[in-house]
């Protein structure tokens, strides 16, 4: 048992308050960052515009507003009231939506759980949230219906399907169906700027989530200048876009294909490239962008011209930081269509392109390569049958949270050449991120990145960053190969929830600014570009998009009665990015195999935490302080198992 509480150790007080982290924002209380006053405007201004897609299935604003309205009744007719937790635990689906806005309608707190966590693993999450309801899909209610009776908070578990009627309610539990209300009016609850909006889980040093806490201000308003932030890039390198790249541009501003036609000449003419170098013609583009985004009455103006508007396919998990970010930016700064693929787990490529084609979709979002190597596949597949896809529509495929290799971007490229690749760095943490663009005019692949110079368009960024060196007290030298940790500045989270100590270490003021300490290490180029050596701590290993903590992996495998010591680390992965692999020192006088291990670890722990390989050593390398030597550990698997391994992990 002591073992388990420290493991479950990441909470630092057991009660909090969102008191302790509100901000008093200068002048009047205000409700205009908030989801609730995005979607109901958006409804008033855009209803016959589609709001969501999935498969056969589309809610227009006007009706989305309409269900979310319902089901905001049905929660307040169960007593849900303004700052208590609602979980949401499933993969993206237009009622993961649904119930994110009702719960911000009445004033309730969203919570990401990702399904794919273990009973111990969910349970910990509605604790530490202190979540009243908890909505669960359908395919996972049998571990939520097991953990309910030890959640005195949890007061109910709704059951909700894809698209689809409950066809089995277990006892104890609440059929999402028949908590939609007939009152289909918005509800009279005041939501302001400074409220708590959200409570979103991200990954700890233990392995076990820590969540972190947005007001409005900080997450709704801070996602509509992460788009600004990320057109950047774009804008400064306008004038050597190709063609089809800069399409994708006219049909940002209208649908009419005349206009579309004129747009397209117009920017593709070498007189606008000439002009578009101009460092005052890239401000007025960018100023009109961060004008635009997020503004419902500008963005009325343009969808006279922009009448269907622009569609984002949400691929990746809403309950992670990549889906999330991406989904919510493009819905809340632009009032974008978000398309989700019909089969929301596991990912299916081919369905991927299809909704690309069917949909005219024109930016998605994606992990890396544990996405982008299967839709490559299926594209080379379909390439062989004599099938193709009509993918004309398609401007830019972004990708966070994971390593995207450039021999699938090059082929990418070669196949869609009118695409933008856009690489995203960022965090859970922090509103901002930092984009990296690839063309098929690029000769040279560009990897994820930040630029820090504050050179030209750069020095307009929406969100500050600096690479610090925490024993100097100052930023690194550009072009010194001096390491420094890179910050976050701007939009950011509140702190973490339950985690008051955690929140002052990582959270800090400099300068009389806050910053966010990111754990990113890495040296300053002399162009300012900010290279990532490794996260500093805990060793991290990124597979699929999904964090995994070698210390949470270890602490399990350590458990096992026949293991005496063991050290976890990633290696390369054509797909994965990394694959977990696990270098176990057994007991004394004990034998085990590769399976035995494996399948120990089946029921403990979530499907991607998983080791994929097993290697037995006769001694897991340390340092002299008892650490284990994650260097050596790599150097004894590339050299005794003949693996490829990157020593510079």
């Amino acid at each position: 048992m002591g073992s388990q509480e420290k493991f479950l150790g990441v909470r630092e007080i057991e009660h909090d308050n969102f008191e302790n982290y509100r901000q008093v924002y200068p002048g009047r209380r205000k409700k205009n960052h908030t989801w609730k006053y995005k979607v109901e405007t958006y409804a008033k201004l855009f209803g016959w515009r589609p709001a969501f897609i999935q498969g056969d299935r589309t809610l227009t604003w006007n009706e989305f507003n309409r269900r979310c309205n319902r089901l905001a009744r049905g929660l307040e007719e169960l007593g849900v009231r303004k700052g208590e937790r609602i979980a949401i635990l499933g993969f993206n689906s237009i009622e993961w939506m649904e119930i994110y806005f009702a719960a911000s309608k009445v004033g309730a707190v969203p919570v990401n759980v990702n399904p794919r966590f273990v009973e111990q693993e969910i349970k910990y999450i509605l604790e530490d949230s202190d979540a009243v309801v908890a909505f669960v899909e359908q395919p996972y209610v049998d571990v939520a219906s097991k953990i309910k009776g030890d959640l005195p908070l949890l007061k109910h578990i709704v059951i909700y399907d894809v698209g689809r009627e409950i066809t089995d309610l277990p006892t104890g539990t609440v059929s999402y169906d028949d908590l939609f209300s007939y009152d289909d009016s918005n509800p009279r609850v005041d939501v302001f700027n400074d409220d708590f909006c959200y409570l979103m889980y991200t990954g700890g040093t233990t392995g076990f989530p820590k969540g972190t806490v947005w007001d409005g201000e900080q997450r709704v308003r801070g996602l509509d200048m992460m788009l600004v932030n990320n057109i950047i890039p774009i804008v400064d390198r306008l004038a050597e876009l190709p063609d089809e790249a800069v399409h994708g541009i006219s049909v940002l501003f209208s649908s009419n294909e005349r206009i579309v036609a004129a747009l397209d000449r117009m920017l593709t003419s070498r007189t606008f490239r000439r002009i578009i170098k101009s460092e005052t013609c890239k401000a007025a583009f960018l100023n009109f962008f961060k004008f635009t985004a997020g503004n419902p009455y500008a963005l009325k103006v343009l969808g006279a011209l922009q009448r269907e508007g622009i569609r984002f396919l949400c691929s990746a998990p809403l309950f992670h930081g990549a889906g999330y970010e991406g989904a919510f930016t493009y819905l809340g700064s632009i009032a974008a269509t978000i398309v989700f693929l019909p089969t929301p787990h596991p990912f299916v490529p081919r369905e991927f392109w299809e909704t690309i084609e069917r949909h005219r979709v024109h930016t998605c979002v994606i992990v890396g390569d544990a996405f982008a190597l299967p839709l490559v596949e299926e594209l080379r597949r379909a390439e062989k049958e004599g099938r193709g896809y009509d993918l004309s529509s398609l401007w830019a495929i972004v990708s966070s949270g994971v390593r995207w290799s450039p021999h699938i971007k090059k082929e990418l490229l070669e196949r869609i050449p009118g695409v933008l690749l856009v690489d995203s760095m960022g965090t859970s943490e922090s509103s901002g991120a930092f984009a990296a663009i690839t063309s098929s005019v690029d000769k040279k692949i560009r990897p994820a990145g930040a630029n820090i110079s504050r050179k030209g368009l750069y020095r307009r960024q929406v969100f500050p960053c600096r690479v610090y060196n925490p024993e100097t007290n100052r930023d690194v030298v550009p072009g010194s190969g001096e390491i420094g940790e890179f910050l976050y500045g701007g939009y950011m989270a509140l702190g973490y929830w339950k985690c008051p100590r955690k929140t002052a270490n990582d959270f800090r003021v400099i300068d009389g600014e806050r910053w966010f300490f990111a754990g990113d290490e890495g040296t300053v180029d002399e162009e300012g570009n900010f290279n990532l050596i490794g996260r500093g701590g805990s060793y991290l290993i990124n597979t699929g998009g999904e964090k995994v903590y070698s210390e949470e992996v270890e602490e399990i495998i350590k458990s096992h009665p026949k293991v005496y010591d063991v050290a976890v680390v990633g290696i390369p992965d054509p797909r994965w990015g990394q694959a977990v692999t696990a270098l176990v020192e057994l007991r004394e006088g004990e034998s085990a195999s590769e399976e035995d291990i494996i399948e120990y670890c089946r029921t403990r722990m979530a499907g991607y935490k998983r080791p994929r390989h097993i290697f037995f050593v006769e001694r897991v390398p340390r340092s002299s302080s008892g650490k284990i030597d994650r260097s050596l550990a790599l150097q004894v698997l590339a050299e005794r198992f003949n693996l490829q391994t990157d020593l510079d992990q």
